[in-house]
């Protein structure tokens, strides 16, 4: 597949002369690096889209630094995106006021470059150091000198944000200063809205969708779909394509009541969401990454839908459940419970309408993306008011 840098234009014209009278202060030019491929629909592409777009509403210019694609690449394809992106970013770093990263390893001869020429940096963290490697296992032996880069780019910053409270403890931590604000996760609310069509389907489902991988809990939904707690009449639908080799086997075998779709566009999601008994965010841990707290993109959209939610008792999402009152939290890796918390919800639809109507309100109000831009924009302007740190 060819690959290209992102295309979205970069709003960077020479800003003329300001009329002497009482000129509004232009807003600053932020070059937003993101190393990660640029995968449509996927949890990263929508939290980088969304802030850009949230940014460029308030007037800031954006320009993104990405590649985009929807295909596996090997090493070498994956280190020829990194040195892509490294070069187009620092030919633009000079007309940039501030760089925005999305936390990687692969970003620190950008980080090191804004240091040099004294640009103020964010650097946004959505896990831990261990996190990266999880994803990316064929980093894992250079774990440590790939931690000790992605050290330094948080100590060299302006400012951190994180996507949770517990992130942002760890990040200040790690950068040796308390710069760090706390921007969650959130839904589109024009998108993933209580109202709309529902999926039409012969029996009732509850609903997963995401990647199929083991953290995921895709495992754990099928044993609990087989068990004599699992209510009778209720399927298992899930949606994703599989990242996990080793699940494909089991996901194309399931008997009844579990159906596979495989990847499913993000278009289709809201009315699958709606149409459901209840949505799962039924996570494991096998890494030990949990401890700073999870808050999965897909958990704000199903709550935006209106549905009731069950997920497991990590921080973060449990948090969100309980004092939102918007779905029920199960022990990690407890096939019995997450089907016991189904068949709860299946049986009692005002119980579950109440919690899918709290769920809703809770992300309308609070969790829009247009709030998470309003804050991170909160953070630039903060960064760009005070003096640059060397």
């Amino acid at each position: 597949m060819r690959r290209r840098l992102c295309t979205r234009p970069p709003s960077w014209p020479l800003i003329p002369e300001p009329a002497i009278i009482s000129p509004t202060p232009a807003k600053p030019r932020i070059l937003y690096v993101c190393c990660e491929r640029i995968v449509p629909g996927s949890a990263a592409a929508t939290h980088v889209l969304e802030i850009c777009e949230g940014l460029e509403r308030r007037g800031y210019p954006v320009r993104l630094q990405s590649e985009r694609g929807d295909s596996r690449s090997g090493l070498g394809g994956q280190l020829g995106r990194y040195a892509r992106i490294t070069v187009a970013a620092l030919k633009a770093l000079r007309q940039a006021d501030l760089v925005y990263f999305r936390s990687h390893f692969a970003a620190f001869p950008i980080a090191l470059a804004a240091k040099l020429l004294g640009k103020p940096t964010i650097q946004e963290i959505n896990g831990v150091y261990a996190e990266a490697f999880v994803t990316h296992p064929r980093f894992r032996r250079l774990k440590g000198i790939l931690s000790t880069l992605q050290r330094w780019q948080y100590r060299w910053a302006s400012a951190l944000i994180a996507v949770t409270p517990e992130l942002v403890a760890w990040g200040s931590s790690e950068a040796g200063h308390a710069r760090a604000h706390h921007v969650g996760n959130g839904a589109n609310t024009k998108v993933f809205t209580p109202h709309g069509p529902r999926a039409q389907r012969d029996r009732p489902y509850a609903f997963f969708f995401g990647g199929m991988t083991r953290w995921h809990g895709v495992e754990v939904m099928l044993q609990a779909a087989r068990s004599p707690a699992w209510p009778k009449g209720v399927d298992l639908l899930m949606a994703g394509p599989v990242v996990d080799e080793s699940l494909r086997s089991a996901l194309r075998d399931a008997l009844p009541p579990v159906t596979w779709l495989d990847r499913v566009p993000q278009p289709e999601l809201p009315a699958l969401i709606r149409g459901s008994v209840a949505a799962l965010v039924p996570s494991v841990d096998p890494s030990g990454i949990t401890v700073h707290g999870i808050t999965p993109l897909k958990l704000f959209e199903m709550l935006a839908c209106g549905r009731p939610v069950v997920v497991s008792d990590f921080r973060g999402m449990a948090d969100l459940v309980r004092s939102g009152a918007c779905g029920l939290v199960v022990p990690s890796g407890d096939p019995e419970a997450l089907a016991g918390a189904v068949a709860r919800l299946a049986a009692d639809a005002s119980e579950a309408q109440a919690m899918g109507e709290a769920g809703a309100r809770l992300i309308a109000a609070s969790h829009s993306w247009d709030v998470r831009a309003a804050e991170t924009a909160a953070v630039i302007d903060q960064v760009v008011a005070q003096p640059i740190r060397r």
